[in-house]
């Protein structure tokens, strides 16, 4: 019997990571044909001169749909820093990370539209990446294939394509909770800090960090449990250092809730109530709220679906924060594309597609919806 070559070290390599490509050709393949969806829509849109609340910038550029919405605001930070402007829309409303990451793409050449959509765009697919392994590694290999498919054709998943960290963010959330739950701390902590510089929703990975850090406790060294605490006090740092900057920047350490005051978020324990309250006030002054609304009560069902297929209830107490605290702010304002951010609603979805029929009835109505809420972007108001 001949024997078997022996691969070169180098060689070794390239064949396990030709390996490893094959057997997620599929995840870039959903990820190219999701936004061919949204990125196809956007300029139909822009051919059609479908402009609504778009300004002049956003009309002139051939995917300017997508670089609108709060993207205007993202790119004032990168390119002029933070200006709180008291009683008014300002910027310090805006988590840091985003902008210092785009000026970081613009810095190579690149106009601050088109950078948002490559960063935007390019860091969906290795979210997608992760999603997938963190996925597999919590609740198996075929939910994860379908969650992950979910992801990418997701209706309101036109938002990961635009000038918005949400890529960025579900991507630092789903190697966070990779990385806790193999014990790899340092990592963990790396990611729940970018998550939780980018958006306050990346906060909420502390949860599911501090299970998976209690649950390994026994048998743990020093030097790992130390790590440990490390990762959950992450996103805690993270996340107080904005306010911290802003006293620096500003000179006002509250000018993010400032800031939100200006949109109409003022947080109480009574927002919940008027959030309900004030709906028919809502619904004469647009209704797109009721976009918001539905996603809402879908996502509450999306939730209770991830429980019946096993999601941790730390993770889902982190979901059902992302999506409920919203509301004591008074409105159901923006809770459709907070809930982008909440990994146990795409896992609650691959459950109930669980079966052929509901699989394939969800990836068409998906990709359906997907391409009308591309198009009513323009006809939205920020």
């Amino acid at each position: 019997m001949d024997a078997q070559p022996t691969l070169l070290p180098e060689e070794s390599w390239l064949v396990q990571a030709t390996a490893w490509l094959r057997a997620r050709a599929w995840i870039l393949g959903w990820w190219a044909g999701g936004r061919v969806v949204v990125l196809a829509t956007a300029l139909v849109a822009h051919s059609a001169g479908l402009s609504g609340y778009l300004g002049k910038n956003e009309r002139t550029h051939p995917l300017g749909l997508l670089a609108g919405w709060d993207g205007r605001w993202y790119r004032m930070i990168a390119s002029n820093g933070y200006l709180l402007i008291p009683g008014r829309q300002s910027d310090p409303a805006f988590f840091p990370l985003y902008p210092i990451l785009l000026r970081l793409v613009h810095s190579l050449g690149i106009g601050y539209p088109t950078a948002g959509l490559l960063l935007s765009n390019g860091a969906l697919l290795a979210t997608l990446v992760a999603f997938e392994a963190f996925t597999r590694e919590l609740l198996g290999p075929s939910l994860a294939r379908r969650a992950t498919i979910y992801v990418a054709i997701f209706p309101l998943g036109y938002v990961f394509s635009m000038s918005y960290p949400e890529s960025i963010v579900l991507g630092a959330i789903a190697l966070a909770g990779l990385a806790a739950v193999r014990g790899r701390w340092s990592t963990a902590a790396i990611c729940a800090a970018v998550a939780a510089l980018a958006r306050p929703e990346g906060l909420f990975v502390v949860l599911p960090i501090l299970a998976s850090a209690w649950s390994r406790r026994v048998g743990a060294s020093a030097l790992q449990r130390g790590l440990a605490v490390g990762a959950v006090l992450a996103p805690v740092a993270a996340f107080a250092s904005f306010p911290v900057s802003l006293a620096v920047i500003v000179h006002d350490p509250f000018a993010w809730n400032h800031a939100q005051e200006a949109w109409g978020r003022s947080f109480s324990p009574l927002g919940f109530v008027r959030a309900f309250t004030s709906l028919p006030a809502a619904f004469g002054h647009s209704a797109w709220v009721v976009r918001d609304l539905a996603c809402f009560f879908v996502y509450l069902v999306l939730l209770a679906a991830a429980r019946r297929a096993g999601a941790p209830l730390p993770w889902l107490v982190g979901g059902v924060a992302v999506v409920v605290l919203p509301l004591f702010s008074g409105a159901f304002t923006s809770i459709g594309r907070f809930g982008l951010l909440v990994p146990p609603l795409f896992w609650g979805l691959a459950w109930l597609g669980r079966r052929t029929a509901a699989d394939g009835a969800i990836r068409v109505v998906s990709i359906v919806l997907l391409t009308a809420a591309t198009l009513t972007i323009p006809y939205v108001f920020p």
